[in-house]
């Protein structure tokens, strides 16, 4: 527990500023969450030690790359990675096709956090929101669902998890970040703004068991052991990821 504590305070410390002041700071945080997320991605792919060393420098570089060359060749850059990653197991047989669709899969998921914080980095006071929203919901889920969980949600993914701790985290994400928002959201879009604190906490659900369905899969119980007494980087992040591709949805449709 005190480890966990400790490591806890030093992420605390380690993302408040880059979370507050956005910009440079914000971007040199989601670079080290991308090369981390990569990794901890792949790590846990048969034949990882085997074909790792080639393929993720090739996965973290096209992933960063997207954020310039996106918007630019559109479906020319994603066709172009596409075939890159899908062609590997075609040169290296210890990379498999399933390997293939995994590092696919990250790609595509991580280059859409990317390009989202392109746009947070600029307006930070969004990422404050999410933030709110998708912890608020996840320390909602827990004690609600510690102390009155009496019906599973899905345990075939998430054993532990139920529907009152679903509901009790909904609950308290949108009233936790709608609160809180109504000290710095001035300016923002105020459409925008309650969107996010509606949704958010329903697809930070959702993104928690996704990953854990990811875990599942793969017969490990954290991503990886960066955080003393917290498992991996993905393990810590993976629903306020999800949100951050909300958030690029939403910023897409409504402006």
């Amino acid at each position: 527990m005190k480890t966990r504590v400790i490591t806890a305070i030093c992420i605390i410390a380690a993302v408040a500023i880059p979370v507050a002041l956005g910009g440079v700071w914000l971007n040199l945080l989601a670079v080290f969450i991308l090369v981390s997320g990569l990794w901890e991605w792949c790590r846990n792919l048969e034949g990882f030690g085997t074909w790792g060393k080639a393929v993720l420098p090739v996965l973290i570089g096209l992933t960063f790359l997207s954020r310039w060359m996106m918007p630019v060749t559109g479906y020319a850059w994603l066709a172009i990675c596409g075939l890159i990653l899908w062609s590997v197991p075609v040169f290296c047989e210890s990379f498999t096709v399933q390997d293939s669709w995994s590092v696919i899969s990250g790609f595509l998921f991580m280059t859409l956090v990317w390009l989202a914080i392109s746009v947070l980095a600029k307006e930070p006071r969004y990422l404050w929101t999410l933030c709110f929203a998708t912890y608020g919901s996840d320390t909602g889920a827990y004690f609600v669902g510690s102390k009155l969980g009496k019906h599973k949600m899905n345990p075939r993914v998430s054993p532990k998890k139920s529907w009152e701790g679903f509901f009790g985290g909904i609950l308290s994400g949108i009233v936790l970040s709608l609160v809180l928002s109504l000290f710095y959201s001035h300016g923002l879009n105020p459409v925008l703004n309650t969107l996010l604190c509606v949704l958010c906490p329903v697809v930070a659900e959702l993104g928690d068991l996704c990953f854990s369905a990811f875990k599942r899969v793969y017969s490990v119980k954290d991503f990886s052991n960066l955080l003393p007494g917290h498992g991996g980087i993905l393990d810590r992040v993976d629903s306020l990821l999800y949100n951050i591709i909300l958030f690029g949805i939403l910023f897409q449709l409504l402006y």
